[in-house]
């Protein structure tokens, strides 16, 4: 005797047969979103649970798109392919819950409209809920992948490898809208009891399907051009042809310098090595907010504003399971609040700005992939150290000397780590005999003794390193400004005494500091000493300087005027490189001798590329932590 049917798997059949006429379930992906569509559930539950399946296929499809883009808007995020996993993960995840939420959404609501029609109405309905749902899925996608991610020329659809992310982002588009559609005539269908009985997905037909593609494919284009944004145009970099200058060129640069005060202390002669920089060539500084030494001392170093070069502030987030960084500058209180419940579940930790998130060349690797000799000591965002970027001892190298081990990154090429491992017991004494000679009271004694030693160690590491035949050498002395900055920062009402008896030890660094630089603030023959200053954390009313001494030194020019961004093509024009047009700044051309400006002219190229991807070995145990550590026991970081 037969059995009979199982009314509960009839209801399942009646409903998808139902669905099936009509045309909703031809192709495998309707099978799958409509999988939960049956006469047992309630219409509000398939919307859930078929809205829950295209969600899910939006995170697999828009995750790795969200993660193209990223990559191309914050560089120091996505640091290998492992970053990009993760990061489409998550972005897979937080996209797909939102098309959950849209896709519900739209099909509720077209459901409820439709309800109230006729047939026409209700496919009309579907078939704008569906329209909406690509519309917002185009334009995210073609918003992610604007020029700077696409384009290896000048505008971005002129190119073939353009053309087929953006296809690609029209198919995705359609598709997604295309399952909006199905599903709300599904409700619909699942509501009425079949009321719906016009056949086939309204808008399906093949040659509606191309009209829609073209149509959607030429809105991409558009709307691609017209958010592509002329400074991410990537030009082809040119061969840097070097005209010798006979010009070799050192750059130190000084944190936290005051320019009255060094006046004051000149006037007196007590700084008689800092005060001979102004018998060379001097402009005054329009330092800008010099507050966070890493946006600040990457400007420098790259010509670039902040916003092109991509390094915003010292102190920056890391994502759980990701390597690189993401910046948090100019955070408002909520989104520190924020930071704060990331860091509190383990979805983030705070962390420091590394070389990853710089977008443009320094001045270093500019000479350096010209050929000539480079070094560079202890200067902001440096780590991980570059593979080519000449000789470079990054903001980590201390640290690494410190604890020795395998090499992260932390210096470059590895050699120079050999040396400086070899010379670093001697490297110590000398600078803590340097810091010995400080005599100040008990109270500043081993702050201010503590800084001559950092100092004296970054001064010794690049005597170690470079020679008479380096062409350009950068060093960044820190002291200053952490002595000012734990002298005056954050502290209100102080009594008269108090404050000249933090003057007084202020002035004693400066002291002390001028005997550092007496031997390296003098001019070899054939270079030009540069110094750069900024008022530091501490803001002044006196700005930065920058300053020249050498033979091609125009030493008349007293009150001469720059920008940060002027530093960079001034050095590089001092040794012969050419000038790109795309930085912000210019040279200060008016810096130099009217001879040396005779036979070096000022020249141009389009462009000096983009950093080299490749960094220097990273074997050793990471320093992150440690960092972190050193900069709060500095006071840069909370």
């Amino acid at each position: 005797m037969a059995t009979l049917p199982d009314p509960r798997r009839r209801d399942v059949d009646d409903l998808r047969q139902q669905l099936r006429s009509l045309g909703y379930l031809d192709a495998g992906v309707d099978r799958f979103v409509l999988g939960p569509a049956h006469a047992t559930r309630r219409p509000a539950a398939i919307a859930l649970l078929a809205s829950l399946r295209i969600g899910a296929l939006a995170a697999v499809l828009l995750g790795p798109a969200a993660a193209i883009g990223v990559a191309a808007r914050m560089p120091g995020l996505i640091t290998g392919a492992r970053d990009g996993f993760v990061v489409a993960a998550y972005l897979g995840a937080l996209f797909g819950a939102a098309s959950f939420v849209g896709s519900l959404a739209l099909v509720l609501s077209a459901a409820a409209a439709g309800a109230r029609s006729g047939v026409i109405g209700r496919r009309a309905a579907a078939l704008t809920a569906g329209a909406l749902f690509t519309i917002v899925c185009l334009a995210y996608l073609t918003l992610w992948w604007d020029a700077s991610t696409l384009s290896a020329g000048t505008f971005a659809w002129r190119s073939a490898w353009t053309l087929l992310p953006v296809a690609l982002a029209a198919a995705i588009s359609l598709l997604l809208g295309h399952l909006v559609t199905v599903t709300t005539l599904a409700v619909v269908v699942a509501r009425s009891g079949g009321a719906c009985g016009v056949h086939g997905v309204p808008g399906s037909s093949r040659r509606v399907l191309a009209a829609a593609g073209a149509l959607t494919f030429v809105a991409a284009l558009l709307l691609l051009t017209f958010s592509a944004r002329a400074d991410h145009d990537r030009v082809e970099a040119p061969a840097l042809a070097v005209v010798s200058s006979g010009v070799r060129a050192r750059l130190i640069a000084i944190d936290g310098f005051d320019a009255a005060i060094a006046d004051g202390l000149r006037g007196r002669g007590q700084i008689p090595a800092i005060g001979a920089l102004f018998d060379g060539a001097i402009a005054r500084l329009d330092s800008g907010d010099t507050r966070d030494p890493a946006r600040a001392w990457t400007t420098v170093a790259t010509g670039q504003l902040p916003d092109r070069h991509g390094v915003h502030a010292l102190e920056t987030r890391r994502v759980a399971g990701v390597e690189g960084t993401l910046a948090t500058a100019d955070r408002s209180p909520l989104a520190r609040s924020i930071d704060g419940v990331t860091d509190l579940l383990r979805l983030t930790t705070p962390s420091i700005a590394t070389g990853t998130e710089r977008r443009v060349k320094t001045m270093w690797e500019v000479a350096a992939g010209a050929g000539l000799r480079t070094a560079v000591v202890n200067w902001w965002a440096t780590w991980p150290a570059p593979a080519d970027g000449g000789i470079v001892v990054t903001d980590r190298a201390t640290l690494r000397l410190e604890r020795g081990g395998g090499l992260d990154a932390e210096i470059a090429p590895p050699d120079v780590y050999e040396t400086l491992r070899a010379r670093w017991p001697a490297l110590r004494e000398e600078a803590s005999a340097a810091a010995a000679r400080m005599h100040s009271p008990p109270a500043t004694a081993g702050m201010l003794r503590r800084s001559v030693e950092l100092d004296a160690l970054q001064i010794g590491i690049t005597r170690s390193i470079t020679s008479a035949t380096t062409d350009l050498v950068c060093t960044y002395l820190p002291g200053l400004d952490l002595v000012q900055h734990a002298l005056f920062a954050g502290d209100g009402a102080q009594t008269a005494a108090a404050a000249a008896e933090r003057l007084a030890a202020l002035e004693q660094y400066y002291v002390a500091l001028d005997s550092l630089l007496a031997p390296v603030l003098q001019p070899s023959p054939g270079e030009i000493v540069f110094v750069v200053t900024a008022p530091g954390r501490v803001q002044s009313g006196s700005g930065g300087l920058f300053a020249a001494v050498g033979e091609a030194v125009n030493t008349r020019l007293k009150d001469g005027s720059a920008r940060p961004t002027d530093v960079m093509p001034t050095v590089l024009h001092a040794l012969g490189i050419p000038i790109s047009r795309e930085l912000a700044g210019r040279p200060a051309v008016e810096m130099f001798s009217a001879a040396f400006a005779q036979r070096s002219p000022v020249r141009e190229v389009s462009t000096y590329g983009s950093p080299a991807a490749e960094r220097a070995p990273r074997t050793g145990q990471p320093l992150d932590q440690e960092m972190i550590d050193r900069l709060r026991s500095l006071g840069y970081v909370r």
